[in-house]
């Protein structure tokens, strides 16, 4: 078994059935769903808010394929294939790919750095860079290995971090025509760009190395206004020496090296934090002495400039494979710009070597998406009361300015059999919601006063419920008033995350409400069937101990309570940091700590799930919610790169305890036999290895210090001889 397989296995695959209450979910992208003109061929892909586009060939298959990295505090990406023929943009979304990726944050770029044609990974570590490079293969597939934790520079003061800040997104191109790769980044007073020259042909002649020195602190002469983006041309930058006197400005600028003119030299394209353009600067110089002579507030020019409220960022990727790089551009800052509608397509009609871009459209891959904006909430609903159930998308809100958003529902119809269903997008504002100005929509769906049909409860960020009868007559789709705004005076915050479920089997509805904090709170019905009550304070506000917060972030639970197949519950619960937990020992024990069953890495940030079976096969399946606003659909089942039979050979052999572990863990081998190779690996939920060591030949026990590594879920495996056995186990 390959080490890139053994990743895959790592997220997605359990060793148990569902039956025994372990996650393990795949994708169900072949259920169809259209809109008003037709098919969207990647509707389950998930939305894309601040999207930062790379090329690079996933499949092996010659042509490049597209990834791009979502920018928020967690950082994931999506890839998609490129399926197209010349003259052509067509990808499908490849959820598949994205598990070879390593964990990233603010920001990262796929970019060839030694020559082998195959793109590496540059991504952001503090205050500066880190590399990947590309060691794929037809027989491992996709892999990436650590090159260097931080790159280093030459600098005016020695060997250095080459500094990149954070939010800015830096130039990594051939800018001296060399043959290697250089770096344009802003310098720590985020006012002048630093040239860091790489000298892999100078010393070696080839670009297998990454060895900077910085020879420009002051590149192209130039430098941007401390209190805006406007750019002082000729700047002399007191003799190319970062000046202390001079203001530093606000921190966020994205950078797009590209020559404009066929001259080759670099040009420049600019974006800001703060405002809501593209700058064009022209370079006048050489590719020794770049000297930029000119600017323009309005790039692209002869065509609609761009326009996204702040912080826009320009890639330079030929997407529809024509052979001439066209421009992808997308917002850089979560949370302060548009969140649908929001990636702008322009067309190149000039030439390789003279580029001229033209705009197309405003929803590149998204316009194949289902897209709820921000913070995506969708749970199973029969709507119209067919018998099949339908999606019902609930979300924090469509960007219309800066804090300001319109939270409304969605209503997916299912139009499908009861075996084989399909959606239909009917409303992007179900039922009128976005009228009454709710900050945040998040919906569920029970029989509160009894009648026979299903109400609604939506909650809101400002912590509050709100309930909305359903007046519709039996048999006919649902109809809903507002019937208690702030119900029953709850208040548990901040992002109200409820579930209308009966938790306790007394036969009357309960309420299941995630936090902004990680918890759970649970609130009895202490009512009657007609008329259901609550008090305003929750009866247990920590429901079976559960916090999904970790130390660094906030939490975001999201409960979805089910039964098991024996009748069992289970209480699934999303979280910020992208992971669904899966609890057990609920039964009888509603004051009492719950048991962890399992954790999986859903690959978003924000996620929530509601599940039912949709397609008579006697097993849930769930929809995912997610912050960049689209969703997902996952089945149970093993993914295709590995099935059960794969790795079921020796797990008699090999035993692990305690489990849960909180010093030392312990591997034993039951069936012990002289063994040629034993060796260990320890990975994270991510995939990531973190602890590799070797068993002794002739012990039977082997143990594994875990004392110094975070309480959380993680992965042992064992390879004898050519065989592999993974364990999970639980450090508290």
């Amino acid at each position: 078994m390959n080490k890139n397989v053994m990743l895959s296995f790592l997220i997605l695959v359990f060793s148990c059935q569902f039956n025994f209450a372990q996650i393990r979910l795949i994708p169900y992208d072949s259920v169809r769903v259209s809109n008003e003109f037709g098919m969207l061929k990647n509707a389950w892909a998930g939305g894309l808010n601040c999207p930062q586009f790379s090329e690079i060939d996933l499949d092996g298959d010659g042509k490049k394929d597209l990834v791009a990295f979502e920018r928020n505090f967690y950082g994931y990406l999506k890839t998609y294939i490129n399926q197209a023929n010349s003259g052509q943009a067509d990808y499908i979304f490849a959820p598949e790919y994205q598990l070879y990726f390593p964990e990233m944050r603010n920001w990262m770029l796929l970019r060839d750095y030694n020559c082998d044609g195959k793109e590496d990974i540059f991504t952001s570590v503090p205050a500066g860079v880190a590399v990947y490079r590309n060691d794929s293969d037809p027989g491992s597939g996709l892999k990436f290995t650590l090159v260097t934790p931080l790159l280093q520079t030459i600098g005016l003061n020695g060997q250095t971090p080459l500094y990149v800040s954070p939010p800015d997104i830096p130039s990594i191109s051939d800018i001296d025509n060399d043959g290697d790769l250089d770096i344009l980044s802003f310098n720590i007073l985020g006012s002048t760009v630093e040239y860091h020259k790489n000298l892999s042909m100078e010393k070696y002649g080839n670009c297998d190395e990454l060895e900077y020195e910085l020879k420009n602190a002051c590149w192209g002469y130039f430098s941007e206004d401390g209190n805006n983006n406007t750019v002082i041309l000729h700047d002399t930058c007191d003799e190319n020496v970062p000046n202390p006197e001079k203001s530093a400005r606000h921190a966020g600028s994205t950078i797009l090296s590209i020559d404009l003119k066929g001259n080759g030299v670099k040009d420049l394209v600019l974006g800001d934090l703060t405002y809501n353009n593209l700058v064009q600067l022209s370079n006048g110089g050489t590719t020794t002495s770049a000297e930029m002579v000119a600017s323009d507030t309005a790039f692209p020019p002869n065509t609609q400039a761009v326009n996204l409220t702040v912080f826009p960022a320009a890639y330079n990727i030929d997407v529809d494979n024509d052979g001439l790089k066209d421009l992808i551009v997308a917002p850089n800052n979560p949370n302060t710009s548009e969140n649908y509608n929001n990636i702008w397509f322009y067309k190149n009609i000039g030439t390789a070597l003279v580029p001229e871009f033209s705009f197309q459209q405003n929803d590149f891959l998204e316009e194949e998406m289902i897209d709820a904006g921000e913070r995506s909430f969708p749970v199973f609903f029969d709507e119209n009361n067919d018998g099949l159930e339908d999606i019902i998308i609930g979300n924090f809100g469509y960007f219309i300015s800066t804090g300001s958003y319109s939270s409304q529902l969605m209503l997916l119809r299912n139009t499908g059999t009861g075996e084989k269903p399909s959606f239909q997008l009917i409303s992007s504002d179900y039922a009128g919601l976005s009228v009454y100005g709710f900050n945040g929509i998040y919906p569920t769906f029970g029989d509160i006063d009894n009648d026979g049909d299903k109400d609604m409860l939506i909650g809101d960020e400002d912590g509050n419920l709100h309930y909305f009868r359903n007046d519709a007559s039996p048999g006919n789709p649902a109809d809903f008033t507002l019937s208690q705004p702030n119900y029953k005076e709850i208040d548990i915050g901040q992002s109200a995350k409820p579930q209308i479920v009966d938790a306790n089997r007394d036969g009357l509805p309960d309420l299941l409400i995630g936090e902004r904090s990680g918890t759970v709170n649970y609130f009895e019905n202490t009512g009657t069937p007609e008329n259901s009550d609550f008090s305003s304070q929750p009866t247990n506000e920590e429901f079976g101990q559960i916090d999904v917060m970790p130390e660094c972030c906030t939490g975001y639970s999201a409960p979805f309570m089910v039964d098991d197949s024996v009748g069992n519950n289970l209480l699934y619960v999303g979280s910020e940091q992208g992971k669904l937990f899966l609890y057990n020992n609920i039964e009888n024990n509603l004051n009492g700590v719950f048991n962890l069953v399992d954790s999986l890495y859903l690959h978003g940030v924000n996620v929530n799930v509601s599940g039912t079976d949709i397609n008579k096969n006697g097993q849930l399946e769930f929809v995912v919610g997610e912050y960049s606003g689209g969703i997902g659909l996952l089945k149970f089942g093993n993914p295709p790169s590995l099935g059960i039979d794969s790795y079921q050979t020796i797990q008699h052999v090999v035993d692990i305890f305690p489990n849960p572990a909180t010093n030392n863990l312990f591997i034993r081998l039951k069936d012990h036999q002289q063994k040629n190779t034993i060796s260990i690996s320890m990975a994270n939920i991510f995939g990531q290895v973190i602890m590799e060591q070797k068993f002794a030949n002739n012990s039977e026990i082997s143990s594994v210090d875990v004392s110094d590594i975070n309480p959380g879920v993680y992965f042992i495996r064992v390879e004898i001889d050519n065989d592999v056995v993974v364990k999970k186990f639980i450090k508290e």
